[in-house]
């Protein structure tokens, strides 16, 4: 899986803190300034030159998912306002193909790759005998049928292949992370700040769910660094970065980053506490406690309580609710299959280009595949909880947080049901989980957590 052709060296330069640094700002630049352009045409341009540069696709987790994150501004555009993108695609395109010719592939199947198969035939076979021609094969459906089926099967395949990073697999992923989690706190308080500068807390986003399920998934690598990381001032900033990840999720006012990301922060503190050098534990509870502080004290001193209890509230009449009751009605209608990917309800008007969402994972399996869906699905969770434990290490523990912190927040969302860029990146991490445990001369910074190991470091 890791055999290369490229110098580690020039391949190191995809990592550098410099040119990540540089990708989290114009992802910052691109959405607080409303401009398209420059996120699509950096970011193009970016993975297509790492595409003909190096035979490692690791390094472009961190540019597809800024890229993915910077664009959530644009709810509700149309296909046509990407059009004049056109040949910026086909230039990625040409370079994913001169990719293949240059870096040619090794085929190695590994542990998700079945379970990827039985999930990509569930969708496929979504809505038996229930749902119509027209419905299946409308362009929409056929995008998330092929993308989150047979696509994601080729994805997991392509990652098996050119998961080739010159440094170890954790640091790949988890630097990546990092910076992820520090382009969308840069977002959040870009969006944020205008309106408490003028003393309001009214605030709404229609992107909140979007960047909150990335900082779930991110922000727990930060604490995977402050928690082993040598140097104390090296290690007390990225807890300080765990720590205003959790808080972005928060601040968007999504209900899911309050109800799922508070619990998942002060697991990674404690955590983060437990696993670090003893001398450093005083430096984090300090700052923990101060931040919970300041917190309390501005949420009360601003107005923000009313308006956070105002959010919070739940409604049995809500939109949300009704498509839940939805999915459980088309799953007891067809109990095999569902109503499948192309089903269209009556509780929600998607945009343009968008499958119908039932806005959590659970219903949307259900209601779209039915029990075969249930199956695969299970078998594919089964999967990358193995996975998980297998690495028995400090970064499977932070891994664990940063998958079931995401997954609980799909109980009241279906990020797992989009292609790209969520789908996308669980696979790839998962793919690089499995790696890990096989990589052991890569991993000198890590911390076995075998019996014979005293894993709690003085």
């Amino acid at each position: 899986m890791y055999k290369t052709v490229i110098s580690p060296k020039f391949k190191s330069v995809f990592y550098s803190d410099h040119l990540m640094m540089a990708q989290a700002v114009v992802a910052a630049l691109a959405f607080t300034l409303n401009c398209m352009p420059l996120s699509i045409v950096f970011f193009a341009l970016y993975l297509s030159a790492m595409l003909i540069l190096s035979d490692d696709l690791t390094p472009a987790i961190l540019p597809v998912s800024l890229l993915a994150a910077s664009l959530t501004g644009q709810y509700g555009s149309k296909p046509e306002d990407y059009f004049a993108y056109i040949p910026f695609v086909v230039i990625l395109a040409v370079c994913a193909f001169g990719h293949l010719l240059l870096y040619p592939p090794v085929f190695r199947p590994g542990k998700l790759f079945l379970p990827c198969i039985a999930v990509a035939a569930a969708l496929l076979a979504g809505g038996l005998f229930t749902i119509s021609a027209k419905d299946y094969f409308a362009p929409v459906t056929l995008y998330y049928t092929l993308m989150l089926g047979p696509g994601t099967v080729v994805a997991c395949l392509a990652f098996y292949s050119y998961t080739r990073p010159p440094i170890p697999p954790a640091r790949a992923l988890t630097v990546q992370m990092n910076y992820l989690t520090l382009g969308i706190v840069l977002i959040v308080i870009s969006q944020v700040a205008p309106y408490v500068a003028r003393g309001k807390s009214d605030w709404f986003f229609t992107w909140k769910n979007t960047l909150t399920t990335f900082l779930l998934l991110s922000s727990p690598f930060a604490f995977y660094v402050a928690a082993k990381e040598e140097r104390t001032l090296k290690a007390a900033a990225h807890f300080a970065l765990g720590c205003a990840g959790y808080s972005a999720a928060a601040l968007t006012f999504s209900r899911g980053g309050i109800f799922f990301g508070l619990p998942a922060l002060a697991v990674s503190v404690i955590l983060c506490c437990v696993f670090t050098r003893r001398r450093r534990r005083a430096l984090y509870l300090v700052f923990s406690a101060a931040l919970a502080v300041c917190a309390v004290v501005a949420v009360f001193a601003t107005g923000l309580h009313d308006a956070l209890i105002a959010r919070m509230q739940v409604s049995t009449s809500e939109a949300r609710i009704n498509l839940w009751k939805e999915a459980v009605h088309n799953f007891l209608a067809n109990p095999v299959f569902g109503a499948g990917v192309g089903f269209r309800g009556k509780f929600f008007n998607p945009q343009t280009g968008n499958m119908y969402w039932y806005h959590s994972t659970p219903f949307q399996i259900i209601g779209t595949a039915g029990l075969v869906g249930v199956a695969a699905y299970a078998w594919l969770y089964v999967a990358r909880l193995r996975l998980i434990w297998s690495a028995k290490s400090l970064f499977g523990i932070f891994l664990a947080v940063s998958f079931i912190g995401y997954e609980a927040y799909q109980l009241v969302d279906a990020s797992d049901f989009v292609p790209i860029p969520f789908v996308l990146l669980l696979t790839h991490i998962f793919v690089i989980a499995e790696a890990y445990p096989f990589c052991p001369h890569d991993c000198d910074d890590e911390l076995p957590l075998r019996k014979e190991v005293n894993f709690v470091r003085t």
